[in-house]
């Protein structure tokens, strides 16, 4: 039987050959493989990247020279490389040949204005000797390339010392975004923040900044400033055992602030969330007893009512307070000795606090006045009410409303005719004042009292007493 054998043909591999079966002999005979380019074995690294390699093994060795004369170079033989001449630039500045390295990383800049990092090393080169212009010009074209941490940290750091704090809080804000660990940051938002009288975000960013680990007496300070201004002057008073503990002082985690009366090693206490806290912290960690801490010190005290603490306090303080602060001082120390009852003291200082700043302070002495008669008032002592209403009126008297009060003042003391008189300059002060005819009524009648009649008494009228 004839076999169709034209056709089939069987492959094998032999020696490198392939061998086909001849379709009539049957036997195999080897068949030429088609002609291919032969492999290539990859070339070595080019002089110039050996020399890089090599010049860049020296710099992080600190072998700052040869470092320095290998990558020139790299550089030479390829100058298309940007990042030989970024290398160089850093070797010239490790070596603290910082003329060189700036004359580089400008050069990269120029032909790649896309080359971040060049960008970043010159613009903290610029930062170092406090070029802060220089800083923003190099960093913020870079923005629209990339954006990340050390640009927006660098900016910030430069539009702060610019005095430019609303676009330094957006670059620290976005600082802080991109990485939210940085202790440093956080506390120098808070100064911004601090600045802008924005107290809240202050007091939240020294926070972040005291988790992470920044810890320092200037911190604790300026977020018992931020506290103070929060009017979290003593913040959630608890009740502890605090053995030993002595008021005025850090224990732990509270600020003793005085001993619960019959109960032993028991004080009422001020959590780190309060402005006492933070600013005795910052005394007992080293910031020292200044005037400044201890003027803050005394106010927290005012402000939370408690004028005996804040009066001694002030008292303490007195003569060494800083000349630009004295009027201030002043004021204030009249407000915790009003708050003790000691008005004399009260008007002393705040007449004091006045012959240094008139224009802030002549305006609260009448009310000063008014405020020390009201008290005497409602102690029931009318001569002192009357006093301190006349010292009152001398200090204003074209204020119809003082003569009002101080003419029913001298009738509720029965001085009828000086009550009268007045009554009357309310009137001629306000000739359509709204209690017109009551004034004239009470005038009359005040009148009648001054010729013997006594209060409640009638008068006949005339037609009767003719009868008679």
């Amino acid at each position: 039987m004839f076999r169709m054998t034209t056709m089939l043909a069987t492959v094998a591999l032999s020696g490198g050959l392939l061998l086909a079966a001849d379709p009539v002999t049957q036997e195999s005979q080897p068949v030429v493989a088609p002609a291919t380019q032969p492999a290539t074995q990859p070339s070595g690294p080019s002089h110039a990247e050996q020399l890089f390699q090599q010049g860049s093994d020296a710099l992080f060795r600190g072998e700052y020279d040869k470092a320095i004369d290998l990558l020139q170079k790299a550089a030479d033989e390829d100058k298309g490389k940007a990042s030989y001449r970024f290398h160089l630039a850093r070797a010239y500045q490790y070596a603290g040949k910082e003329k060189e390295a700036q004359a580089l990383l400008e050069g990269i800049l120029k032909a790649s204005p896309d080359y971040v990092e060049a960008g970043q090393m010159l613009a903290e080169a610029y930062a170092k000797r406090e070029q802060w212009k220089q800083v923003v010009v190099v960093l913020e074209p870079l923005l629209k390339y990339r954006h990340d941490y050390a640009t927006y940290h660098l900016l910030a750091e430069a539009k702060y010392n610019l005095n430019d704090p609303e676009s330094a809080r957006h670059y620290f804000e976005e600082a802080i975004g991109l990485n939210p660990q940085s202790a440093a940051d956080h506390y120098e938002l808070g100064n911004i923040y601090l600045g802008g009288n924005f107290f809240a975000l202050a007091a939240q960013a020294y926070n972040a900044a005291l988790q992470l680990g920044l810890d320092t007496p200037v911190l604790h300070y300026k977020l018992g400033s931020a506290y103070f201004n929060l009017r979290n002057y003593f913040g959630a008073v608890s009740m502890v055992h605090v053995k030993g503990g002595r008021p005025g002082t850090i224990s732990g985690q509270w600020y003793v602030i005085e001993p619960s009366p019959g109960q032993v090693d028991a004080f009422r206490v001020a959590p780190p969330q309060s402005a006492v806290y933070q600013v005795a912290k910052a005394i007992a960690d080293g910031i020292g007893d200044s005037a400044d801490i201890r003027f803050l010190k005394a106010n927290i005290y005012l402000n939370a009512g408690r004028y005996k603490q804040a009066y001694d306090l002030f008292k303490e303080l007195d003569g060494k307070v800083p000349k630009e602060d004295l009027a201030l001082f002043r004021f204030y120390w009249a407000q915790a000795s009003f708050g003790t009852g000691n008005y004399d003291e009260y008007l002393k200082q705040l007449q004091q606090a006045i012959a240094l700043d008139k224009a802030a302070y002549g305006p609260t002495l009448v009310d000063a006045y008014l405020k020390v008669a009201d008290q005497y008032n409602q102690a029931g002592n009318l001569d002192e009410y009357i006093h301190y209403l006349k010292q009152a009126v001398d200090q204003s008297p074209q204020s119809s409303s003082l003569h009002l009060q101080l003419g029913n003042a001298y009738e509720e003391a029965k001085k009828y005719s000086d009550a009268v008189v007045q009554w009357r300059m309310v009137l001629d002060l306000e000739p359509e004042h709204p209690k017109r005819l009551e004034l004239l009524n009470r005038i009359g009648k005040v009148g009648n009292l001054q010729n013997g009649e006594k209060p409640g008494a009638t008068t006949k009228p005339a037609e009767t007493k003719a009868k008679e």
